[in-house]
C-alpha cells in the first residue's frame, strides 16, 4: 500500500472513530437526559436543517464548477487517486468536530459568534493549503471559505435550534462527495 492510500484510509478510520464516539455520547445523553459531555453538538436537528445543509453544499459546488469552467480553469485541476474519497469522507467528520464543534461552542451569540465564523473560516481555508500562485488555487480558496461560512450557518441558524453538528456533517460530506463526483466526471480521478 502506498503512502497516499495509507493516509486516506487512516483519515477515514479517524473520522469513523470520531463519529462512533459522537453517536455514543448522543445516545447516552438521550437515554440519561444529561447535558453535553466531551463531544460538542450531540443533538439532533429537524429534517429541514439537513435538507438546507445539503442543498447549500450542492449549490456552492455547482457555483464553483461553473466559475472554473467560465474562467477556463477546468483543465488546471489536479488528478486525485480514487482512494482519496475515503480521506474526503473522514475529513468531513473530523474537520466539523474541530471547526464547528470544539472551536465554536454552541453558547456563542452576536459579535463573538460572527468573529469566530469569519476567523474560523479563514483558518479552515488556510489549512487546505491551496496554491495561491495559480488562479485555480484562488478559486478553490474562495469556495472553501464560502463553504466554511455555509457550514457555520448550518449549525448556528433557527433551523437547527439545538445547534447539532449533524447538519454540519451532512453539508461537509455532501460537499466533498460532490467535488469528488465532478472531478470524476471531468476525468480527474485515477
Amino acid at each position: 500500500m502506498d503512502l497516499t492510500a495509507a493516509k486516506a484510509l487512516l483519515y477515514c478510520a479517524l473520522g469513523l472513530f470520531v463519529l462512533i464516539a459522537w453517536f455514543r455520547e448522543r445516545r447516552r445523553r438521550r437515554i440519561n437526559k444529561t447535558a453535553e459531555g466531551f463531544w460538542p453538538g450531540t443533538t439532533y436537528a429537524p429534517a429541514a436543517a439537513y435538507y438546507a445543509a445539503a442543498a447549500g453544499a450542492i449549490l456552492i459546488t455547482i457555483a464553483e464548477a461553473a466559475v472554473e469552467k467560465r474562467a477556463g480553469l477546468t483543465d488546471q485541476q489536479s488528478v486525485l487517486p480514487a482512494i482519496f474519497i475515503f480521506q474526503l469522507i473522514g475529513a468531513s467528520i473530523v474537520e466539523e468536530v474541530l471547526f464547528r464543534g470544539f472551536i465554536a461552542p454552541g453558547e456563542l451569540f452576536g459579535r463573538k459568534l460572527l468573529a469566530l465564523i469569519i476567523v474560523g473560516s479563514l483558518v479552515f481555508t488556510l489549512i487546505h493549503n491551496f496554491d495561491l500562485s495559480q488562479p485555480e488555487g484562488w478559486v478553490n480558496a474562495l469556495f472553501a471559505f464560502v463553504t466554511s461560512l455555509w457550514i457555520y450557518v448550518t449549525r448556528f441558524n433557527p433551523l437547527n435550534p439545538d445547534r447539532s453538528l449533524l447538519p454540519c456533517f451532512m453539508a461537509h460530506t455532501v460537499r466533498n462527495l460532490a467535488v469528488f463526483g465532478i472531478k470524476w466526471g471531468q476525468g480527474f480521478v485515477s
